[in-house]
């Protein structure tokens, strides 16, 4: 008959314990391996299916903003609605339905588009412009100061601000502020041509050469008649033109 020591017995016990565990061990990091694989497809589809739906997003946005162009203005407010039902953070599809339905005469609409705009994303400049210019047209000339003498405090070289700042001062019949503000904007408007030019460049990129001309022409009308930047614009016409030659072939 054979016997056991109680210090034998204790040591067959732990090992049999730790083998179990480690049994269990290596079938749970198994079961860990798959959860992660199962939970990276699933991003890599999540993210996938996202890049689609802002792509989407997008080709609804440009389409509106041909409609806008063409002064379809209720086709954009669909177009608008449709693409931000896409993709909730293309911003710039709310504030075109906001513009279209000013023209349309929507104008608590559009004001309520646009004041929760500017609230939800402070950074968007053409929101607050846009704001304060529908202010100053409603005759909401206290509301309309306040933010336009906070957007001089953080975009004076902005020559719409100054713009918006002399069609206040008028509505008050304040004609001597209302010149000082447009000279302002005069001065402001120097360098425009180069923001144009920028965007010219950035459309041609993108392939939009109807935007990219859009943008060309801004910057020729405030382009000097003579001097380095109207040699920019020539040079960015000739882009423009072999652009057109190219895809003609």
């Amino acid at each position: 008959m054979q016997c056991f020591s109680s210090r034998n017995f204790g040591g067959a016990v732990r090992e049999r314990w730790w083998s179990m565990n480690s049994y269990q061990v290596q079938f749970m990091l198994r079961m860990l391996g798959i959860f992660l694989c199962i939970t990276l497809l699933g991003m890599v589809q999540s993210c996938d299916s996202k890049g689609d739906i802002q792509e989407e997003g997008m080709t609804l946005y440009l389409s509106a903003l041909d409609a806008y162009s063409q002064q379809d203005f209720l086709r954009t407010v669909e177009l608008c609605m449709a693409a931000v039902a896409q993709d909730t953070d293309l911003i710039q599809a709310r504030l075109l339905e906001a513009k279209a339905r000013f023209f349309l005469d929507e104008v608590t609409a559009a004001e309520n588009i646009l004041s929760k705009l500017v609230a939800r994303h402070p950074e968007f400049t053409d929101a607050r412009l846009w704001l304060m210019r529908l202010l100053i047209l409603q005759g909401q000339r206290e509301r309309a100061a306040d933010l336009v003498r906070r957007e001089l405090e953080l975009n004076e070289t902005d020559w719409r601000v100054h713009y918006l700042g002399g069609l206040l001062h008028s509505q008050n019949q304040d004609y001597s502020s209302q010149l000082s503000s447009l000279q302002q904007a005069q001065r402001a408007l120097a360098d425009g041509a180069k923001v144009y030019l920028d965007l010219t460049r950035l459309w041609l990129l993108m392939g939009m050469k109807e935007y990219a001309q859009q943008q060309l022409d801004r910057a020729r009308l405030l382009a000097p008649a003579q001097g380095e930047m109207q040699v920019l614009v020539d040079t960015m016409e000739t882009l423009v033109r072999n652009q057109e030659e190219v895809d003609e072939r």
